[in-house]
């Protein structure tokens, strides 16, 4: 599934055609996406959400809102910072694969 995702979302690509100091950055934000909602991160930002592997409108976790339990502020584990989240742990997998192969 991995695969199909950075074949499919033209990672590997993607990943080539960034600087060193912005796959710097993405190295860093595989691990905590908040980061690119710094000045410097912000075109990545765009970049990611416009591939589809990367949200920052996280619905509010006000526990009224919710009937359970709300979801993490944050869970770096999961890939969910406080700010933006990769969609899937696939989809931060698949942007690591590919940063890998470079």
């Amino acid at each position: 599934m991995v695969k199909t995702l950075i074949i499919g979302k033209g990672l590997s690509s993607f990943v080539r055609s960034l600087g060193r100091e912005v796959r710097e950055l993405l190295w860093r934000a595989v691990e905590n996406p908040d980061p690119l909602l710094s000045p410097e991160g912000v075109p990545l930002l765009e970049r990611l959400i416009d591939i589809n592997v990367l949200i920052d409108s996280i619905t509010y976790r006000d526990p009224p809102l919710w009937i359970d339990q709300p979801p993490p502020e944050r869970d770096l584990e999961l890939g969910i910072g406080k700010h933006a989240a990769w969609h899937t742990q696939l989809h931060r997998e698949a942007v690591r694969r590919a940063l890998q192969g470079m």
